[in-house]
C-alpha cells in the first residue's frame, strides 16, 4: 500500500522504551486496536507529535504486525521533535502515526547486498539485516559510528552476523583515536556485483553516491534522514522556477503556483489537509499521487523508476514540467 498525503492517523500507545547507545533510545509502539499493517525492511513512519511536529523514523522489526519499534537520536539541535520524544514521552502515552512507507526497498533477491550506515542511519539497515538473515541471504554490514558507546543495536547486529551466511560486520568508530574513516570507495569497488545500500549523514551520502556512480542504479540505494543542500533555481541542473496550476480531482479545484510558492504552499493556503514535515524533499511525508500532466522533480527521495513513471511527486519542492498537475486531492 502507498499512503497518500490524506492517509488516516493511526492511534498507538508506547508499550516500552529501551536505551540502545549513547543518546539512542528505542521506542515500542503497539495499536490501541487490532494490528498494524505489516511492515517491509526498509520502511519508516511518521510520528506526529504536539504542536503539529511530524518526525519520521525507520521501523527496526520487519514481518512484524503487533508492534512497531522505532530508533531515535537525541539530536542536540532538535526543533522539537527527537527533544520531545527523549524527555517527555514516557511508557503508557499515546501517540499518532502512519501508516509504514517504503522509499528504500530491500532487493530480497540479490547475489549479495553491502549495507553502509553513519550514525542512526542504521536503523533501517538494522531492519534489512534483520531480514536478509530471516531468508538465508548474504550480506556485509559496514556500520560507521564515532564511538561503540554511540552505536546503537550493536550487540544485536553481531549476534545477525554470527548466524549470517555469509559476509559479516565491520563497525568503524572514527572518532576514536587511531581510527580511520570507512574508504567508502574501496567498498563499492569491493562489491560491484552486490546491491548496495546506504543511511546517514550528507556527507556519508554525498561519498557513497560518487564511489556508486559508475554501478547499475538500479543496484545503487540511499536514504537520508536529514536534508541535504537544497537545490535552488540558479543551480545549472534545475530549470527556472515558473508559474503553473493544479487541478485537485477529488475537490475539484483549480489553484495557481506563481514561482515563488511551492505546491504545499497553494494547497495549506487553500485549507488543504496535507502532511507534511522537512519541507526539502527528503522525508516522503507529503508525498502525492499525481494523475495527470508531468511533474518536474526536485526530491530526494523517490528512485529513478519512480520518477520516471511521473504517478506521484513530493509536493514540497517539486513542480510541473508543463502547464498543469492533475493531483489525486
Amino acid at each position: 500500500m502507498t499512503p497518500t498525503a490524506s492517509s488516516p492517523l493511526i492511534p498507538v500507545w508506547v508499550r516500552g522504551i529501551r536505551v540502545e547507545a549513547e543518546g539512542i533510545r528505542s521506542f515500542e509502539l503497539w495499536p490501541r486496536v487490532g494490528e498494524l499493517a505489516e511492515a517491509e525492511a526498509g520502511a519508516h513512519i511518521d510520528v506526529h507529535l504536539p504542536g503539529g511536529v511530524i518526525r519520521q523514523y525507520s521501523l527496526t522489526n520487519p514481518g512484524e504486525s503487533h508492534r512497531y519499534i522505532i530508533g531515535v537520536n537525541r539530536d542536540p539541535k532538535s526543533r522539537g521533535g527527537s527533544r520531545h520524544l527523549h524527555e517527555q514521552i514516557r511508557v503508557g502515552d499515546e501517540l499518532a502515526i502512519s501508516v509504514p512507507r517504503n522509499h528504500f526497498r530491500l532487493n530480497e533477491t540479490a547475489s549479495h547486498s553491502v549495507l553502509v550506515a553513519g550514525g542512526i542511519g542504521v536503523t533501517p539497515l538494522y531492519a534489512m539485516a534483520r531480514r536478509l538473515t530471516e531468508l538465508g541471504r548474504p550480506w556485509t554490514f559496514y556500520y560507521c559510528a564515532r564511538s561503540q558507546q554511540r552505536a546503537a543495536f550493536l550487540p544485536e547486529l553481531f549476534r545477525l552476523a554470527a548466524s549470517a551466511t555469509q559476509g559479516g560486520l565491520h563497525p568503524i568508530f572514527d572518532g576514536e583515536p587511531g581510527q580511520a574513516p570507512l574508504d567508502v570507495r574501496g567498498v563499492a569497488q569491493r562489491y560491484r556485483d552486490a546491491d548496495l545500500y546506504c543511511c546517514g549523514p550528507t556527507p556519508l551520502i554525498d561519498a557513497f553516491r560518487e564511489a556508486c556512480s559508475d554501478l547499475p542504479p538500479e543496484r545503487v540505494h540511499v536514504e537520508f534522514f536529514g536534508s541535504g543542500p537544497a537545490a535552488t533555481a540558479t543551480d545549472a541542473a534545475v530549470p527556472a522556477r515558473k508559474a503553473f496550476q493544479i487541478v485537485l480531482q477529488q475537490s475539484g479545484k483549480t489553484l495557481d503556483v506563481p514561482p515563488e510558492k511551492s505546491v504545499l504552499d497553494i494547497l495549506l493556503a487553500n485549507g488543504l489537509p496535507v502532511f507534511s514535515s522537512c519541507r526539502e524533499g527528503v522525508c516522503g511525508s507529503c508525498e502525492t499521487r499525481v494523475l495527470g500532466g508531468a511533474p518536474e522533480h526536485h526530491d530526494r527521495v523517490l528512485s529513478p523508476g519512480e520518477r520516471a513513471s511521473g504517478t506521484t511527486m513530493m509536493v514540497c519542492v517539486s513542480r510541473c514540467k508543463g502547464e498543469k498537475l492533475v493531483l489525486d486531492l
